[in-house]
């Protein structure tokens, strides 16, 4: 290329930059805006609720600290097998295509064609018949071609960075479905070691009430108690061994329940033994845990993400009332005869620059932004949401872990009062100084006030996991350079 034509180019190629420059400036841009803004967290009350201990935040593997290495098993298996979590690692992997696409569109693009033809042409038609190749000839063109879209106004710059936040929150929302099967597994986990409990509880009751019978069967025999008695403790009997075929049931959907998290089938929980779960430390919370909760909570940094993509979006459709500038170019080689293809003079190439202005699309372009501005108005409601959503779930579990200590203690009590007023009723009924009424009045209580110190001791557990999951399971937003 000639000196005289880099010139000519260069020349144009500013001519026109100038000209969208000014088309650009008296393009009519809606003056729209959004309404919704992020709310800072330094806006909610809540450091009086959420006062903290020297309580350390969840570790990334958080299940291993209650000690069970059934549990621990059952959530790495999980999370190899569920076909939810599959789904969630499929929707990442799409987002990452997404931010290839958009990444793609500030990069040229160089392509190659290669065509052949076999024809004849007309002796009576554009050319004259001396200047018409006569009879059938073959044609052949292969060249490269290349394309530019040069960003001025952003628009492809704004889009790549959408898709980056938008992959960031794919990110947060596949560790967000990590810490929800994981916690699910251990809520469900937790669930059958109170039934276990519980079983054990209700065994030791329908033991109980199987000596009690016997007692009345004696009593009756000596005459001492009536038929009517006897048939009440033994229906009593039956009944606590009714509940005990419950419990064996509820045991079995619950280990039903474990397999289809794993993503097995139910012979899977048919292996699944007693739990032997050990919680060391008292609930609490961290310190500064509001501040820094926004960074830990997946769902959180997912929903702020998305609406930082929405940003981006606006500022898209903004730049798409802006000109579009192209850079094309082409070389390559052209013939009528493919033995000539190749030769000297056979070669082509061709460069320029190209503009297009949108000047009526019929509120299209105007559509399309207010479009994005409502997707970031929900975007950001959504994040908002989140965030409160997030620290009234850290205030509740926080309130009950400081309820449920003082809770455990009046229960504990309540059980050793109730078993002493049983053992004394026992041997009052026994001497002849108690009605069979009174002994069964205070079985009731006994067990009443057991099962109540059961799922007391059952719930310590199931706070735990859900303190694990709302303080986020050990995640940590990536920061980006």
């Amino acid at each position: 290329m000639s000196y005289k034509t880099v010139v000519y180019f260069g020349t144009l190629f500013c001519s026109i930059f100038a000209a969208a420059a000014v088309l650009a400036g008296c393009a009519a841009i809606p003056a729209l805006k959004a309404s919704q803004s992020l709310k800072p967290v330094q806006d909610y009350q809540a450091s009086r609720s959420l006062s903290g201990s020297k309580t350390a935040w969840p570790q990334e593997r958080w299940w291993e600290s209650y000690a069970d290495p059934q549990l621990s098993g059952l959530i790495e298996e999980a999370l190899k097998g569920s076909p939810d979590l599959a789904a969630a690692g499929a929707r990442l992997r799409r987002a990452e295509a997404y931010q290839n696409v958009a990444g793609a569109a500030l990069q040229p693009q160089l392509g190659a064609r290669a065509a052949l033809d076999y024809d004849t042409l007309s002796y009576n038609y554009l050319t004259p018949r001396a200047m018409t190749p006569n009879g059938w000839n073959d044609y052949g063109i292969v060249s490269l071609n290349l394309d530019w879209e040069i960003d001025f106004w952003g628009k492809n710059r704004a889009r790549l960075a959408a898709a980056t936040s938008q992959l960031r929150a794919g990110e947060a929302e596949f560790a967000e479905a990590r810490l929800l099967l994981a916690s699910t597994v251990a809520a469900e986990y937790a669930d059958l070691a109170q039934l276990f409990s519980l079983r054990d509880l209700v065994s030791r009751s329908a033991a109980l009430r199987t000596t009690t019978v016997r007692l009345f069967d004696e009593r009756f025999a000596n005459g001492m108690e009536t038929k009517g008695s006897v048939h009440q403790a033994r229906a009593r009997l039956a009944a606590i061994e009714g509940e005990l075929q419950v419990l064996d049931e509820r045991i079995g959907l619950k280990r039903n329940r474990l397999a289809a998290l794993l993503g097995a089938g139910p012979d899977r929980g048919l292996s699944i033994a007693r739990p032997t779960i050990k919680i060391a430390d008292a609930l609490g919370l961290p310190r500064d845990l509001a501040a820094d909760l926004l960074g830990r909570r997946p769902d959180v940094c997912a929903a702020r993400l998305m609406a930082e993509a929405q940003a981006e979006r606006i500022k898209e459709k903004r730049a798409a009332f802006y000109p579009n500038v192209n850079l094309a170019a082409f070389f390559g080689f052209q013939s009528l005869g493919l033995d000539h293809l190749v030769r000297s003079g056979s070669s082509i190439g061709g460069f320029g620059p190209a503009i297009s202005l949108p000047i009526f699309t019929g509120g299209r372009l105007t559509g399309e932004l207010r479009g994005a501005l409502a997707e970031y108005d929900a975007a950001v409601a959504l994040y908002n949401g989140t965030v409160t959503r997030a620290l009234q779930e850290v205030a509740d579990v926080g309130l009950s872990g400081k309820a449920l200590a003082g809770e455990l203690v009046s229960a504990q009590a309540a059980v050793e009062a109730a078993g002493e007023a049983h053992r004394v009723v026992d041997a009052r009924y026994r001497g002849g100084l108690a009605t069979y009424l009174e002994v069964l009045s205070a079985e009731d209580i006994l067990l009443d006030t057991q099962r109540n110190l059961v799922q007391l001791r059952s719930r310590t557990f199931t706070l735990d996991v859900a303190l694990q999951r709302i303080l986020g399971g050990g995640y940590r937003e990536k920061t980006t350079l």
